[in-house]
Order: structure tokens, then C-alpha cells, then sequence
């Protein structure tokens, strides 16, 4: 039981780099947001991710 807890919490802490969330299929909508918001040489999860699409859009509204 322990193992599975163990296993979710590595995989929602995996990172991606820009280049794999913005290929990804559940950011498909705002490939263009992750272009602008997200540097090149660093990698993310998806909460930081989804964190930048949100300051975008509080910037742009």
C-alpha cells in the first residue's frame, strides 16, 4: 500500500521539459501560453505548468 502512495507522489513530481508539455495532448489548447511562459532549459511539473497558463491569463485579463 505504502509502495502505491510512494509511486503517486514520484509521478505527479515528475518534470518535463518545455518541449514535452508542449507536445503533449492536455495542453494542446495552450501550446502557445507554454511557448511564451516557460524557459527552454528548465523543467516542470504539470502544477507549475499549469501555474504559468494561469498568470498569463491573470496578466491578460
Amino acid at each position: 500500500m505504502a509502495d502505491k502512495k510512494t509511486a503517486q507522489a514520484e509521478a505527479s513530481e515528475a518534470k518535463f521539459s518545455k518541449a514535452q508539455l508542449c507536445a503533449s495532448k492536455r495542453y494542446v489548447e495552450r501550446r502557445d501560453v507554454l511557448y511564451a511562459m516557460l524557459d527552454d532549459s528548465k523543467e516542470y511539473t504539470l502544477a507549475e505548468a499549469d501555474k504559468a497558463i494561469e498568470e498569463f491569463m491573470k496578466m491578460k485579463g
